[in-house]
Order: structure tokens, then C-alpha cells, then sequence
């Protein structure tokens, strides 16, 4: 009893908050409706992952204080060293799909080391009255960490490419933050790690989740949600506005079923997002329909941008009509930009009907 009173005291009080942190994640990932199941077992692992090593932490603090070293302190420092780099190799695994298991030999390797501990102190070792002794490769899980980190702020800026620096500075916080904490823990400050990590993966969890929200799932545009609260919230920004709507999705779905048209959708929607610079930002409003809003006015750029986006969807086998307006008035451009989108609509019919063509793009 005295045992399970001392461990509930040194450990779950000392952790709550941790714990509550893992415990409200877990709770989320069962409720989820966004991420895939392959991403949720991954973070369902990192959790619990990060909940052992809080474990291990607790119990090597306990053999650093007796006054004699003992293989108990090696096996639970071993398996701290081994965890801290394998929890975000593990985060890489839960957030991005295409991670290579190549990345998994930095953390076998770390691991191979640091369990040398036993048997030679390349890593680290014990005097005999139980005082740290760093060896010539102790800083390994460092170094690996530090690898890690690296990679997961690069396949992170890859993957939010279609956002704005806004929402890629959560990242890079998230990053600087597990940096930090590594960085502490050279110090002596080794109790930062895990509550770091915790930290940083709820609210990247929360972000991601957030981005599903305001983004549409088939093509990764910003939504109609978010257009109405960007038209809100940037309506002084807003200079420009391109009116986008694919031609002839409705017979796509009819003769070849849903998901030639979501393919559609997807490719034209790609069109859109190569030609955008950071000036724009492109929404699916509607199941054909999309808007640019652009913070340049200059009819000769958004002219020309507009061509560009044409030019794109031209060389696939789809078709879009386009229209633009400038101006100041946000509501009033995006009223204009659609006219000038169905007169282009009309337009690209007549042209097809003169030619003995149709605008099917199989025919």
C-alpha cells in the first residue's frame, strides 16, 4: 500500500496534467471523422508511446536517487534515450503518409547504442555511488531527435504548401517548441520533454483537425465556409476576384459515374492551385464552382492569371469558363466575375456548336 501511495504521489499528481492531455487525444481519435485509419492507429501508438516513457522517466528518477548504480537504472535510461527519438519518428508516421521505413534506421541505430550502456560506455555509464558519466556517442538521441525534427518541419511545410504563412507558423512553432525542449534537456531539464511533446502533438492533432474543417476533403480547396469568412474578414484585402465553373460535370457524373467526377474535380482543382501565387487563395464554393480571391487588382495580372488557370485545365481533358473583376467592393466583384464566368460559359458553347463539336471532353 505504502508503494502505490508513493507512486501515486511522485507520479499520477506529478502527470496529471500530462495525463489528461493523452486521456482528452485518445477520447478525439475515437470520435474522429477526418483522418484515415492508418493515421489513427499511428497517433493512437504515439500516445501511448508517450505514456510509457513518461513511465520509464518516473522510474529511472527513482534508481538515480539510491546511492548505488544498478542495471535497472541502465534498462530504464536506455529505454528514455530510445523513446525520445522514436516518438517523433512515430508523430512522422501518424501526420504523413508517405514516410519511407528507411527513416526507421536513425532510431535502430540509437537504439543499438544506447543499450551498449550494459556492456561498454559509448553511450553513457554509472560510477559506482551512481553519478552520470556521458560517453564519446551520448549525445546520439540528440543528434537523432534533432534528424527527426528536421524531417517532420520539412514534410510539414510540403504538406501545408496550399496554406497560407499564417497557418505554417503553427508548424514551425510546434517544431521550435520540441526543439526547445531538446534543447533543455542538455541542461538537466529533462522533465520538459514529455509534456512538450504532448503539447505539441494536441495541437498539431488540433490544427489538422481545423484545416479539415475549413477545407474541402476531395480537393484539398479552401470551402464555401471559408470563403464566407474570409470575404468577411479580408474584405479590405480583396482586390481581385476570378470566377471559375466546370463545364459539364453534371453529364460527367451521369455517364461515368462520381468518381470520374471527382477525379475531374481534383485535376481541375490542381490547375488551379499550381497557377495561384501567395496573393491567392482558392476556394470550392459549390460542386462545380470556384472563386479566387486575389490582393492585387491590376486587371493585366489577374487577365493573365485567369489565362493561365485556362491554359492548365486546357491541357487535360476538361474544361472550365472563366471570368475576373476588379475592384473594391468584394460582394460586388464576386457578382461581376460570375457574370463574365456565364457569358464565357455561353461563349465556349456557341464556339463548339459553330465548330460540330461538343463540350464533352470525351466526345
Amino acid at each position: 500500500m505504502l508503494i502505490l501511495n508513493a507512486f501515486f504521489e511522485d507520479y499520477f499528481l506529478n502527470n496529471y496534467v500530462l495525463l489528461v492531455m493523452l486521456g482528452g487525444m485518445l477520447l478525439l481519435t475515437v470520435h474522429d471523422v477526418y483522418l484515415e485509419n492508418r493515421a489513427l492507429v499511428w497517433l493512437r501508438l504515439t500516445i501511448a508511446a508517450i505514456f510509457v516513457l513518461s513511465l520509464f522517466e518516473y522510474f529511472e528518477e527513482c534508481y538515480s536517487a539510491q546511492a548505488e548504480s544498478s542495471n535497472w537504472r541502465i534498462l530504464f535510461s536506455a529505454l528514455c534515450y530510445t523513446l525520445r527519438p522514436a516518438i517523433i519518428m512515430m508523430i512522422m508516421f501518424s501526420i504523413h503518409k508517405r514516410v519511407s521505413l528507411w527513416i526507421t534506421v536513425p532510431a535502430i541505430i540509437n537504439m543499438l547504442v544506447v543499450f551498449s550502456a550494459f556492456f561498454t560506455d559509448i553511450a553513457f555509464s554509472f560510477t559506482s555511488d551512481n553519478y552520470f558519466i556521458r560517453g564519446p556517442l551520448g549525445y546520439l538521441p540528440y543528434f537523432v531527435s534533432a534528424f527527426y525534427l528536421l524531417v517532420l518541419i520539412i514534410l510539414s511545410i510540403r504538406s501545408l504548401s496550399r496554406n497560407t504563412i499564417r497557418e505554417q507558423i503553427v508548424v514551425f512553432f510546434i517544431g521550435l517548441a520540441a526543439v526547445g525542449a531538446a534543447l533543455l534537456s542538455l541542461f538537466a531539464h529533462d522533465w520538459v520533454v514529455i509534456p512538450t511533446y504532448a503539447a505539441g502533438m494536441l495541437l498539431y492533432y488540433l490544427f489538422t483537425y481545423a484545416q479539415y474543417t475549413k477545407r474541402d476533403v476531395l480537393t484539398g480547396l479552401l470551402n464555401r465556409q471559408s470563403f464566407y469568412s474570409d470575404i468577411d474578414k479580408y474584405d479590405n484585402d480583396v482586390r481581385g476576384v476570378i470566377s471559375i465553373d466546370m463545364n459539364e460535370l453534371k453529364w460527367l457524373n451521369d455517364n461515368y459515374g462520381h468518381t470520374a467526377g471527382d477525379k475531374a474535380l481534383a485535376v481541375v482543382s490542381e490547375c488551379f492551385l499550381k497557377c495561384a501565387t501567395a496573393a491567392e487563395r482558392v476556394y470550392r464554393v459549390g460542386g462545380d464552382e470556384f472563386v479566387v480571391l486575389s490582393k492585387r487588382g491590376d486587371p493585366d495580372y489577374l487577365s493573365s492569371l485567369m489565362e493561365q488557370m485556362r491554359a492548365a485545365v486546357d491541357d487535360t481533358e476538361y474544361s472550365c469558363a472563366f471570368g475576373y473583376s476588379e475592384g473594391r467592393d468584394a460582394e460586388d466583384m464576386v457578382r461581376e466575375a460570375d457574370e463574365r464566368m456565364l457569358a464565357d460559359k455561353a461563349a465556349i458553347k456557341e464556339r463548339m456548336h459553330q465548330e460540330g463539336r461538343t463540350i464533352h471532353f470525351r466526345d
